[in-house]
């Protein structure tokens, strides 16, 4: 049987189906944030009782940044306040959601990534064996991930799930994906409820551009 350190350094496979697993996520990303989009559709097309055709919203923009500087859960980027900055606005690493606007200057800001504890913002849990979502909390735990608080064990949540920032207003529109839930057992301190922790969907040490979400405010 060969060896650990062996094992680690087998060639990349040169099957037309394998793709490096950061271009794997970005398709993980892009078609999670699709299935997002389909079940709002679904949702309003219950709601109207019939299709509506609709025009883009104009009221939403990205500003896209550079970041400037990492410090722990942190990132400076180079835009501001002039740009339409400002603090709780959702920001975007390859399309997932990695962190809230902190502070705004004229022409920095401060990015606290949803790895910091710091950071707390309204989850779902996607669930597709029952076709729902779970609404939660999701906290930064520090490390490499987050967890999610408080959800009741009576909710039938797996590890592999996906999760998604929710909707909150004046600041994001439609759910946005974050990443899986990579651990999920009955809680250690409280037995009724899980202890979930949350993995991203990128390692957020490799990205180097974001997109922060504008909410424009109608005249």
């Amino acid at each position: 049987m060969g060896s650990p350190a062996a094992s680690q350094h087998q060639p990349k496979s040169s099957s037309p189906d394998f793709v490096e697993r950061q271009e794997y996520n970005r398709l993980w990303v892009a078609y999670s944030n699709l299935q997002t989009e389909l079940y709002e559709q679904k949702k309003q097309i219950e709601e109207l009782g019939k299709v509506r055709l609709t025009e883009p919203d104009p009221s939403t923009g990205l500003v896209l940044a550079k970041i400037v500087s990492r410090k722990e859960h942190e990132f400076i980027i180079n835009r501001g306040s002039t740009d339409g900055l400002k603090a709780g606005q959702y920001v975007l690493g390859d399309n997932a959601v990695i962190g809230l606007v902190e502070q705004a200057s004229a022409d920095i800001s401060s990015i606290r990534l949803i790895t910091s504890s710091a950071c707390k913002l309204p989850i779902k849990i996607s669930a597709p064996d029952i076709n729902t979502y779970f609404n939660g909390t999701m906290q930064g735990n520090d490390k490499k991930g987050a967890m999610i608080l408080n959800i009741p064990q009576k909710y039938k949540v797996k590890a592999g799930f996906n999760v998604y920032a929710a909707e909150k207003t004046g600041f994001l529109r439609s759910m946005r994906i974050i990443g899986r839930i990579s651990k999920c057992a009955a809680g250690e301190k409280n037995p009724v409820v899980w202890d979930i922790t949350v993995e991203p969907a990128y390692n957020l040490n490799n990205i180097t551009d974001v997109a922060v979400i504008v909410l424009k405010v109608p005249e």
